[in-house]
């Protein structure tokens, strides 16, 4: 799937930010992970380039998944490391390597990106599954707005630093919660915050959200002929 395709598409309506999350690598392991990833992010920054009033106006958010260089699956996780990113931040000034997850300040709204393919593993740890599969969304989100913490699973199951556990923490209840995960794609309103999951996007068809501020509106779009 070539990035372009996305990029043309807003040139004409440069979206205030762009959110990656990871994996940012399709051979996440071996030796040549960090030059290839290196690699990779150069030529996404080339992209970017091209295309002079996305590069101008837009700012390029990154948050690492899982399998991303880093500490393990220990949550959270800090930012894909500099010496990684570093061509790609001059190449692109309005760039952010974040942590995950990560929150954003968007005038009065807050927002919580969480990248972990959590739902399989809350299925597989739960006390009561649900009665349909249809349901493991409402649930899933009930669940972790209820908890109050983005993980809510014993430590053997997903650790946790212990000393930024506070980081993971879901109260107060943000306007917008977005779990990156690799389930399939949803959008659930729950007690005043929005929640959504764009899914994994070559599993999901090239598939991704819209997110609309102004309205806590949400956009399903996707890309055609790929």
């Amino acid at each position: 799937m070539n990035p372009s395709l996305v990029l043309h598409g807003y040139s004409s309506a440069p979206p205030t930010c762009f959110f990656f999350c990871g994996n940012f690598s399709s051979a996440p392991y071996g030796k040549n992970q960090i030059q290839s990833l290196k690699g990779s992010l150069k030529a996404l920054a080339d992209i970017i380039c091209e295309h002079p009033s996305i590069h101008k106006s837009s700012r390029f958010v990154f948050v690492p998944g899982p399998e991303d260089p880093g500490p393990g699956s220990i949550l959270p996780r800090p930012p894909l490391a500099d010496n990684i990113t570093e061509e790609f931040r001059q190449l692109v000034p309005f760039s952010v390597f974040t942590t995950n997850p990560c929150r954003i300040q968007y005038c009065t709204q807050e927002i919580i990106i969480f990248r972990e393919d959590l739902v399989n593993k809350m299925c597989r740890n739960c006390v009561r599954f649900p009665s349909s599969t249809m349901d493991i969304p409402n649930h899933f989100v009930k669940t972790i707005l209820s908890q109050a913490h983005l993980t809510p699973l014993p430590l053997y199951v997903s650790p946790v630093y212990w000393a930024y556990d506070y980081s993971l923490r879901v109260y107060p209840v943000p306007d917008v919660l977005v779990i990156a995960d690799k389930h399939d794609p949803f959008t659930v309103t729950n007690t005043d915050c929005l929640c959504i999951n764009p899914g994994s996007f070559p599993r999901s068809g090239f598939s991704f959200k819209v997110f609309y501020p102004s309205n806590k509106t949400v956009e399903d779009s996707k890309l055609q002929g790929l």
